[in-house]
């Protein structure tokens, strides 16, 4: 696969630490930034207290996810192709990592932990405990004013950690458009899907609720869940919809997280996609996406790999602002 990573705008403290190369990904189509256009990033970059191989990601060695060369390559992700808007999810590295790094490519960062973070759980593991993992929404400074930011728990079904969702209200600076950005992580696990739902109409609320007349909405996460659950629909009635599918002649991607997980000394593979990037037509029209590779691109022992440091694979997507 061709790239449209900018590679040489990656600096060399980050260039030192990714060898051999990253997993390559090129857009769909080629399309000249304008004032008028917004890069949107989807990741759940993957915890690093939740990145252990044994009895977990059991195709994957211990020096792929180390921590010291892992933090580098999702640095690398976030900013290779300088998105003007990211939402991450499972951001444990951010108060020893991200919030010194992103600054220096021009990035603002709200952070907003798990209540009860599974981390927690592994706070013993010195070389990998990192703190609470959470939701991290950023902006470039250069393009945006925060109005007002906010974070919430979501609905949740009584287990240890709750699920949350972080909202931007920005001022886009080059057309002075309001743009509500919210990033979230719903409850995984499929037996879970009345909180997803549950988690999908909290948010459509507190949009209904604060910004019922805005135009200009993004909500992007890992949702945990696929198109045939309730959750999925409820964003769809409330008049957004998927980027992708929108760009995929009404399908989404074959899978946005794979991986080989093992439970009960049994490998079980997990291929599906739960990440979602979804627009108020409205206000938005998506005119790019970064495609996906085929699971040859990415080899046999799946994610996180040698090639790319998470589970998940970023969305990202370039949006016309409709005025």
């Amino acid at each position: 696969m061709a790239t449209s990573a900018t590679t040489d705008s990656i600096s060399y403290e980050i260039k030192q630490y990714i060898k051999p190369e990253s997993l390559k990904r090129e857009f769909d189509v080629n399309i000249s930034r304008t004032k008028t256009t917004i890069h949107v990033l989807q990741w759940n970059v993957l915890a690093q207290a939740l990145s252990y191989t044994k009895g977990n990601f059991v195709r994957v060695t211990d020096d792929i996810v180390d921590f010291d060369t892992r933090k580098w390559r999702i640095l690398e992700q976030i900013i290779i192709r300088r998105p003007d808007l990211c939402a991450l999810q499972e951001v444990d590295m951010f108060t020893c990592f991200l919030e010194n790094e992103l600054p220096k490519y021009g990035y603002t960062c709200v952070f907003v932990p798990k209540t009860n973070s599974k981390c927690y759980l592994f706070q013993n593991d010195s070389k990998n405990f990192k703190g609470p993992d959470g939701t991290l929404l950023c902006y470039k400074t250069d393009v945006f004013k925060r109005i007002s930011q906010h974070g919430e728990d979501l609905p949740d079904d009584g287990r240890r950690e709750k699920q949350i969702f972080a909202a931007l209200d920005l001022e886009h600076k080059p057309t002075s458009n309001k743009i509500v950005f919210i990033g979230t992580h719903f409850k995984s696990k499929k037996e879970f899907k009345t909180s997803r739902t549950y988690q999908a109409q909290a948010i459509v609320e507190y949009i209904r609720k604060n910004y019922s007349t805005r135009q200009h909405v993004i909500v992007a996460g890992d949702f945990n869940g696929e198109t045939d659950e309730p959750f999925y629909s409820e964003f769809l009635n409330f008049g957004l919809r998927s980027a992708y599918r929108t760009k995929m002649n009404d399908k989404e991607p074959s899978f946005t997280t794979w991986k080989f997980k093992g439970r009960d000394g049994t490998e079980r593979e997990q291929c599906k996609a739960i990440d979602y990037i979804f627009y108020n037509p409205k206000g938005f029209t998506p005119k790019a996406i970064l495609q996906f590779p085929n699971k040859s691109d990415i080899g046999p022992n799946a994610l996180p790999s040698i090639h790319y440091p998470s589970d998940h694979l970023a969305l990202e997507v370039v949006f016309d602002i409709e005025q």
